[in-house]
């Protein structure tokens, strides 16, 4: 994926607390509601080779909030993976992020994103 693409995709990620906040509060645009709903659903998507649905959860949510938060693999807890399968998933979820926005050449199938 290019460099441009990825900032964008994460830039997306980032920015989904305070979008979430701007749903909530009935002030969201149309853009937001999308960016929310392509966001979730990447995140709920990647993952999938982890069998238990409470350690995928987990490992979704430690994902996520790498990338909110900018935090780095070594300075977060909890992490039954090592540092390569890490931003493997991390990978996977922001090009999830970056095909449903139809960021990526050939479409948004999985099939041309590496």
């Amino acid at each position: 994926m290019d460099a441009d693409i990825k900032t964008v995709a994460r830039s997306i990620i980032q920015g989904n607390e305070a979008r979430k906040k701007r749903i909530k509060a009935g002030r969201a645009s149309t853009f937001d509601i999308m960016a929310a709903a392509v966001v979730d659903g990447a995140l709920c998507a990647s993952c999938q080779n982890i069998d238990s649905i409470q350690a995928r959860r987990g490992m979704q949510d430690r994902i996520y909030k790498s990338i909110v938060f900018n935090m780095p693999y070594e300075y977060i807890t909890g992490i039954l993976c090592g540092r390569r399968q890490f931003y493997e998933y991390r990978t996977e979820f922001i090009t999830r992020v970056a095909q449903a926005m139809d960021m990526l050449p050939g479409g948004k199938g999985m099939e041309d994103t590496r």
